[in-house]
């Protein structure tokens, strides 16, 4: 699940898009969704979010892992119960808001389609099901962002080989809270 979630809760921390700019991908590749984020205008807008540090709250709400032996699914349910919430700390620096990696907004797993791909006016919805090794992941976020924030609800399937039906659901919070020192760069 890490693949998948990651860069496109990163995108949205460090995009947003005038309110004419817009992407909206029907049964696309990473690729396709590439294109739309490049085309629309969104990274190049001239309204990204101002460099700086980010803090992010992961809220997990609820997991389950049908398939696993009860004491093995026991012990990860206290572990995600420990740390239910999480924050965490990034730098975004000038050059990464104008200059974003490849993979940015899409990840950089290409067994993966988004069944859709919508962004703009500080909304975002996305669907992507991604087909691993006999296994099936659909993953599925909403949300809403502003140059300095971010909110989102994040639920991801898990099918097949390896998987279990693992499901999970989670919700992340970020904001911009400061300047970057040089502890944090």
């Amino acid at each position: 699940m890490r693949y998948f979630i990651v860069p496109v809760v990163c995108a949205v921390a460090l995009a947003s898009c005038s309110k004419g700019a817009q992407v909206d991908v029907k049964n696309g590749s990473v690729n396709d969704v590439a294109a739309a984020v490049t085309q629309s205008g969104v990274m190049t807008s001239g309204t990204m979010i101002e460099p700086g540090l980010w803090e992010s709250k992961v809220t997990f709400k609820d997991v389950q892992m049908p398939d696993l032996p009860p004491g093995v699914a026991d012990q990860m349910k206290k572990s995600m119960a420990r740390h239910r919430e999480q924050t965490n700390s990034n730098c975004v620096t000038p050059d990464e808001v104008k200059n974003p990696k490849k993979g940015f907004f899409t990840g950089i797993d290409k067994s993966c389609r988004y069944e859709h791909f919508t962004m703009g006016g500080g909304r975002i919805d996305i669907r992507m099901i991604c087909n691993v090794e006999g296994s099936t992941q659909t993953t599925d976020m909403a949300g809403t962002y502003t140059p300095t924030t971010y909110s989102m609800d994040m639920a991801s399937q898990s099918t097949g080989n390896h998987a279990g039906g693992m499901a999970m659901k989670m919700h992340v919070d970020a904001r911009r809270v400061s300047e970057c020192s040089a502890k944090d760069g």
